[in-house]
């Protein structure tokens, strides 16, 4: 979901197309895009309202890409990505099977309890607070829902890219905390350091 909420763009698939090519040097053609075609999978079988969607789009680009306000449904950008995620992979890994994992349920509780003890951190903050604010409470309440009813790691990763946008100050345990997470969900080394490079981390 970090892939895909910097696939927004004004111009139509444009963008997607690139974060659907994004493969790091050292993985398999298609990669980033079968990547991409599970979260976008998930949210699109899911129960999640469209409001929710596009709470979550809104949230976690930090309104990089006013879907709201360009009157384009949450869910119809889904579909669009979806759509240039299959294409990329027909043309790079033809023998593709769509077959993701079944959703992480396993540390669910876990990612809940690390979310509402950082919950101060971001229900009194705003996402995007001079251009149409997004609820930091909204967004967190969100991205929950995520981790409770879709899939605990993508859940976790939308929670990392709030933190992200929001740029709380956060301790060296929750850091440590999440560093734990991420080597329990199989994260690259570098993956939550990176996502939460530019915060400040208090003792």
């Amino acid at each position: 979901m970090v892939r895909l909420a910097l696939a927004g763009g004004h111009c139509r698939g444009q963008r997607v197309r690139r974060a659907a090519a994004a493969d790091d040097s050292g993985q398999t053609p298609g990669s980033a895009a079968a990547l991409l075609l599970t979260d976008t999978h998930r949210l699109l079988g899911s129960a999640l309202s469209t409001r929710t969607v596009e709470v979550l789009w809104l949230s976690a680009s930090g309104r990089g890409y006013d879907i709201d306000q360009a009157g384009v449904d949450a869910r119809d950008r889904l579909r669009l990505i979806r759509d240039v995620c299959e294409e990329r992979l027909r043309e790079v890994a033809h023998r593709y099977r769509h077959d993701p994992p079944p959703p992480r349920t396993d540390v669910r509780d876990v990612v809940l309890r690390e979310m509402r003890e950082a919950a101060s951190l971001l229900t009194d903050v705003e996402i995007s607070p001079r251009w149409k604010p997004v609820p930091g409470a909204s967004a967190l309440a969100a991205v929950e829902e995520v981790v409770t009813d879709v899939d605990a790691d993508l859940g976790f990763r939308l929670f990392l890219r709030l933190l992200r946008v929001a740029s709380p100050f956060i301790t060296h345990e929750q850091y440590n905390c999440y560093q734990a997470l991420g080597r329990r969900f199989g994260y690259g080394e570098h993956h939550v350091a990176e996502t939460l490079e530019q915060l400040d981390i208090t003792l």
